[in-house]
Parts: C-alpha cells; structure tokens; sequence
C-alpha cells in the first residue's frame, strides 16, 4: 500500500481542507511542506502544470484543487455520507463547494493573503465580496450545526478554514456568531488537525 503524499503549507487553508478530511477518515499521510519557492521547481511543476498547493498523490492517482480532492475522497471513502445521499442533497453540496472557491477563497481568503502575507490584491473588490457572503453563511447556520444534510460533508471541509481563520484577514468572528460557533463545532470534531489560527477544542 503506498503512503499519500500531501505537498501543502501549514499555514494554507486549501492545505488544510484536505488535511482535516485525512484525519477524519483515518487516513495515513505524509505531509511535504511546499512553499512558493519549492512550487516553481521542475520536479513539482512536472506533477502539476497549476504549481499550486495543496497536491494530492495517491499512487498514479495525481490531484490538484482542494475541492477535487475532497470530491474524490468522499467518493472513495464516505460515499453518500460526506457528497450527499441525494440528487438534493449533492447539489445543495455542490453550492458550498462553489461558494467555497468562489465568495469565500476571493473575499475572506483574499484579505487574509494582504493581512497575513503582504501580497498585494484588489482590497475593495475583496472587501465587497467579503460583506456579500458572511452575512449568507451566517443566516444559514443560524439553523443548523451543517452546511448540508445535517451532518458533516464535504461542504464543512471545504468551506470552513478561510472562514475558521478570519481573524487573520482583520475580520471578528465573534460578530458573526454562527460562524463562530460552527467552527468551533468542527475543531472539536475527534482526530480534528489543529493548525494556527485554528486549534483543536477537545473532543463533543
């Protein structure tokens, strides 16, 4: 049986949608930390033409996009339990999933590269796309402990880390409390991966 390998930086969220979905399904891994430098090699660019993070190998099995590898985790793994039992509920899913690469990864996401990284980034145009979903998530778990099905999916992996980790993009998580609270709901998840920013609240 091969090792999974995991080319990712702890501080990257994407990395760490993968990461959690690893330890939750009991998975054996070994995480490379790749940094920007490590990204533009030849060895690295010959595994993905992207040269971006995270990278999943699995034997042939070469992924890139936190999303994909949560979609194929789940199909192998938790199959109907994590990407839906239903036509229904697969396509509410597939909505996060979305809002995940989209809303969440150019707004809340996006400041937090400015904050946190110094890169340089479209501030208004993050800031409004920021003020355009929080007030979204937070309506929608005001009614519920998940995004979707009433149980943790793929949907919770993918879209909970930038959110998780706000505070970094200047944002105060406890002015949205549902957020706050769903978060904190994963982190205390068993074998939850902690990473920083983001700690591990002891087992519900």
């Amino acid at each position: 049986m091969t090792m999974i390998r995991l080319y990712g930086s702890p501080l990257s969220g994407n990395t760490h949608k993968v990461r959690m979905a690893l330890a939750f399904l009991g998975l054996p891994w070994d995480e490379i930390a790749t940094d920007a430098a490590a990204r533009q090699s030849d060895a690295f660019a010959a595994l993905t033409p992207m040269r971006q993070i995270p990278l999943f190998v699995d034997g042939e099995l070469i992924l890139r996009d936190s999303q994909a590898i949560l979609a194929c985790l789940a199909a192998r793994h938790r199959s109907g339990d994590w990407d839906g039992e239903s036509p229904e509920e697969r396509g509410e899913i597939h909505v996060w999933l979305s809002h995940a690469a989209n809303e969440i990864a150019n707004g809340p996401a996006t400041l937090r590269l400015q904050r946190k990284f110094g890169a340089a980034i479209a501030e208004d145009y993050a800031a409004a796309v920021t003020a355009r979903i929080l007030p979204v998530v937070e309506a929608h778990l005001e009614r519920r402990d998940w995004l979707a099905g009433g149980r943790l999916t793929i949907a919770d992996l993918a879209a909970s880390p930038y959110l998780a980790l706000m505070g970094d993009a200047g944002i105060d998580i406890a002015a949205w409390p549902a957020i706050g609270d769903w978060t904190r709901r994963i982190a205390a998840l068993p074998d939850f991966p902690e990473m920083p920013g983001w700690p591990a609240k002891g087992a519900i």
